[in-house]
């Protein structure tokens, strides 16, 4: 693409600050037989420009009908290289045999066309010296300008006087879309051709096709022609424009190129439709249209459902509803423009084919490569694009509909979310609720096992391990006799956990469970013991759930289950216990009874009374007496199967 700037009277074919407020006044006198129209009066006298000779074609561009009514329409000529237009407003009357013309670079349609209705006035009531002092001061009016215009609220009011009357005519705002009512073109449009026929015509327009329109009355071709740049807005036609086509000029509708172009019917009958070629033609007087592209199909589905709808609400409506209608469209069309600015050159510049990136494998595609190969696409863009370099803040009503769609896509979009995310809710809410109700039973089943096993497993273990003193050491021989229970220790013990057969806790003052969960290395647990009932045939019982969790739980639970089978072995018989305790308890009581020595606070009280008591008894005497003992209670199969074993034992008391 070029990277020249592009101007707002470039782009909109405007011109921006014109130094009159019309450039000449022409009364042009109506065609008889084979002579061209004359031109009877011109103000001011001085111009000089090739469009006098045309104007004249212009506002009589065919024959003129014996029953014509009076009627304001509106040519336009464009100005030399630039391309900016010129309009031609005038005003024609059955009474008179004559046309009163305005050429001027403002498209004031309504404006001019009340100055023509006094113009009018005064040239048949007053004297040409009044009709020129109204155009002398017409002519040198200063207007506002834009800046000081949208200062005061785009409110102007032109006052002309003229004798003793003042004349007063608005300006309009063009910044502002076009009214339904007030504006005259678009009403006319919208009554003449209907709500298809303009939808249509809006797809043809975007796809710069070739329009013809055809109509007995001059008015009606101007309405329509205009009207369509209003549908197009803010992109600007950049092709042939022609609201009113002289019969002189007719060859101009062949032009292979995109044009708009009005044209009497007396002259269209004149014309070969087959040299015409690929045209669309839209026949006013009718109200049907003809064409060989549907470029109705290739819009988008929404884009059509949404202009129908507003469309149809329009004829109920007041204000610029219609032409809004249309803005929101463009909106939506090209809103997003910016997509396309890069930066070449160390410039600010408008490229095609970024711009069409993000429609990449989208329906769209196909839509918007035709939209971004158009003329007046490429204008527009580089237009935008030369206002960012010149950082002006021109906000329109097409900026302002753009944010709106914006918003409103965005708040769309918040809504589809609320409702995808309710609908997850439903439809998930029981898996999670399914999922909480099996975890707390997970939950619920490890701490019974945990307290299951600190209940069943520390009891038993201090139970059968009492304090080891030297005097329990003693009676171990008569222990085996009546004990229905083995301990086996691991070899791998150290020595100082061997000193008796079964294992010794260390009791804690602290309230701190025994195991600790979080811990993999627990302190406080002893060394790995095997309990082993031996008259008991009850299997052990293992802990397994069915639940399935997570991996987390699951290791959890292996390393609970870990531990408490190093806690808690084959299940004992508590009448078993109970029996042995009651044996041992006896035993205990007999050798106090025969051996004095049992007990360490007695061992002392005899040893400060009689210091040599120890040295005067004789070991052979206490062995016949633990004989004695062991002949007198009996010795079972187990007993004497390790009584090697633990005899030795009580040679760790040395009582030589």
């Amino acid at each position: 693409m070029a990277s020249n700037s592009v101007t707002k009277e470039i782009e909109s074919r405007l011109k921006q600050n014109p130094e009159h407020l019309f450039e000449v006044f022409l009364e042009i006198h109506e065609p008889s037989g084979n002579d061209p129209p004359a031109i009877l009066i011109q103000y001011p006298p001085s111009f000089s420009n090739d469009i006098l000779k045309s104007a004249a074609n212009f506002a009589y561009p065919s024959p003129v009908p014996t029953d014509e009514q009076s009627e304001n329409f509106t040519f336009v000529v464009p100005d030399g290289l630039d391309l900016t237009f010129r309009f031609g407003h005038c005003r024609r009357s059955n009474r008179e045999s004559t046309c009163l013309c305005l050429i001027s670079y403002y498209p004031w349609f309504e404006a001019f066309a009340s100055i023509l209705n006094d113009l009018s006035q005064l040239i048949n009531s007053r004297p040409f010296v009044e009709v020129e002092e109204f155009l002398s001061s017409l002519y040198n009016y200063k207007l506002l300008s834009f800046d000081e215009f949208y200062r005061r609220d785009a409110q102007e009011r032109i006052e002309i006087r003229c004798g003793l009357t003042n004349h007063f005519y608005v300006r309009p705002d063009q910044r502002k879309l076009p009214p339904m009512l007030s504006n005259r073109n678009f009403s006319v449009m919208f009554s003449r051709l209907g709500p298809e026929i303009m939808l249509r015509l809006f797809t043809h327009l975007i796809s710069e096709r070739r329009i013809l329109f055809v109509s007995s009355k001059l008015f009606h071709l101007t309405a329509c022609a205009w009207s369509c740049l209003y549908l197009i807005y803010p992109m600007h036609w950049q092709s042939l424009f022609l609201p009113i086509l002289p019969e002189s000029m007719a060859c101009n509708s062949q032009c292979p190129a995109p044009f708009i172009i009005g044209i009497h019917t007396s002259v269209f009958s004149k014309l070969n439709r087959q040299e015409l070629g690929d045209v669309i033609i839209v026949n006013i007087d009718e109200k049907s249209l003809e064409s060989p592209y549907d470029d109705l199909t290739i819009f988008p589905k929404d884009l059509i459902r949404s202009l129908r709808k507003g469309i149809d609400q329009s004829s109920q409506m007041i204000g610029d509803h219609l032409a809004r209608v249309f803005l929101r469209a463009m909106a939506f069309i090209i809103g997003n423009y910016a997509n396309g600015f890069v930066i070449k050159n160390n410039q600010l510049d408008f490229d095609r084919d970024v711009f069409l990136q993000q429609y990449q494998q989208t329906p769209l595609f196909s839509f918007m490569s035709t939209v971004a190969h158009t003329q007046m696409f490429e204008q527009f863009s580089r237009y935008r694009a030369t206002l960012q370099l010149q950082r002006e803040v021109d906000i329109d009503e097409f900026d302002i509909e753009v944010k709106n769609y914006e918003r409103i896509q965005r708040e769309k979009k918040l809504k589809s979310n609320k409702r995808i995310y309710r609908l997850l809710e439903k439809t998930t809410n029981p898996l999670i609720e399914q999922v909480q109700d099996k975890t707390e039973q997970l939950q619920a089943a490890i701490s019974k096992i945990s307290l299951r096993t600190s209940n069943e497993t520390s009891p038993k273990i201090k139970r059968s391990s009492p304090s080891i003193t030297p005097q329990t050491t003693r009676a171990a021989n008569a222990i085996t006799t009546t004990t229905t229970t083995q301990l086996t220790v691991p070899q791998s013990m150290p020595e100082q956990s061997t000193r008796s057969s079964t294992p010794e806790l260390i009791s804690s003052e602290t309230d701190d469970p025994l195991i600790d969960l979080d811990s993999t290395d627990n302190c406080r647990s002893p060394s790995p013991i095997v309990l082993e009932v031996i008259q008991s045939s009850q299997p052990t019982t293992t802990f397994r759930s069915t639940i399935q969790v997570n991996p987390k739980i699951k290791q959890i639970q292996t390393e609970l289950k870990h531990k408490v089978q190093n806690f808690d072995g084959p299940r004992r018989d508590l009448r078993e216990e109970l029996a042995a305790e009651q044996t041992t308890n006896n035993i205990q009581q007999l050798m106090q009874q025969f051996d004095p020595l049992e007990n360490d606070s007695t061992e002392d009280q005899l040893t400060n009374r009689h210091p040599s008591l120890i040295e005067t008894i004789p070991t052979n005497h206490v062995h016949q007496i633990l004989q004695t003992i062991q002949s007198t209670y009996g010795t079972n199969s187990r007993a004497k199967t390790n009584s090697s074993d633990k005899t030795n034992s009580f040679d760790l008391i040395d009582l030589n």
